[in-house]
């Protein structure tokens, strides 16, 4: 499926000066192991050590997409020192919810018992995604199910950056036409269902910093429901949640200028506030 964010694909495919990249490492092995889409691509600050490390989740509207369309996220998070881990997950009609937010905290659990062997430190692990993967990554951090399931430690996730996501899944019915049909088919109809896998249903559990990023030209249900967290957030009580906007950026812009050389503000948030939880932590 042709999509703006395939444009991505054009941007220089060389690894730029400093930046070690590592690909095709499988976070799932054995007979259920998906030989595609359970793998996760390093692009990692080249001679450093004990580095944080951002995991990214694509985008795609949980039923397209691939780690191969943003590299260039991971080369230039990777040129400010931080190391980005940029994973594919199995996608919708294949499987629905919960196997999408499963597969990010199989990736996150891979990631925390090998990253060392990378350069990466295990104490400074970051989630982000865009779209979909905005959703996947708030959903990871508000609903601590997904990690404890896998054992990982309470406190192993030490912020999360969800960019244009989706924060409340609308339980509407399997005939919906259009775009209102990946709901549907990535999550089915039943509402305790959608309930579950809504973000916003969880907020009141996020235990670690959240920086939400929404674009001034995104569309008008992803910005009301962005702004219906927020909401829910001051409800819940939750202090150490921040809202940016990006001026004059869209869906697909927001993304392009991430990944583009040129200076960018959202990717200047995202690496300060990275920053400044390591700061915290070693306070």
């Amino acid at each position: 499926m042709t999509t703006p964010w395939a444009a991505l694909l054009l941007l220089p495919l060389l690894a730029p000066d400093g930046v070690r990249e590592v690909t095709n490492l499988a976070y799932v092995d054995g007979p259920d192991a998906d030989a595609e889409k359970h793998k996760l691509d390093l692009y990692l600050p080249r001679g450093a050590t004990k580095f944080p490390v951002l995991m990214w989740i694509h985008g795609g509207a949980w039923s397209f997409g691939d780690r191969a369309w943003f590299g260039a996220v991971g080369r230039r998070f990777a040129e400010e020192g931080i190391g980005a881990a940029i994973i594919s997950y199995r996608l919708s009609p294949k499987v629905k919810h919960p196997a999408h937010v499963e597969d990010c905290a199989r990736a996150f659990a891979w990631l925390h018992d090998h990253v060392a062997d990378y350069g990466g430190d295990p104490g400074r692990l970051f989630v982000s995604g865009q779209s979909a993967g905005g959703h996947l990554a708030a959903l990871l951090a508000c609903d601590p199910q997904y990690l404890r399931a896998l054992k990982v430690p309470d406190d192993a996730l030490k912020g999360v950056i969800p960019m244009s996501g989706v924060y409340t899944i609308p339980a509407l019915p399997p005939q919906s036409k259009g775009l209102l049909g990946m709901f549907p088919t990535s999550f089915g109809s039943d509402p305790k269902v959608c309930r579950d896998a809504s973000p916003s249903s969880h907020l009141a559990e996020l235990s670690v910093p959240m920086l939400v990023i929404t674009e001034t030209e995104d569309s008008a249900p992803l910005r009301f429901d962005a702004r219906c967290l927020g909401e829910a957030a001051r409800r819940n009580g939750v202090k150490d949640i921040r809202f940016i906007d990006a001026e004059k950026k869209n869906h697909f812009s927001i993304v392009s200028s991430l990944a583009a050389k040129a200076p960018d503000p959202s990717r200047s948030a995202m690496v300060e506030f990275i920053r400044g939880r390591c700061r915290d932590l070693d306070r």
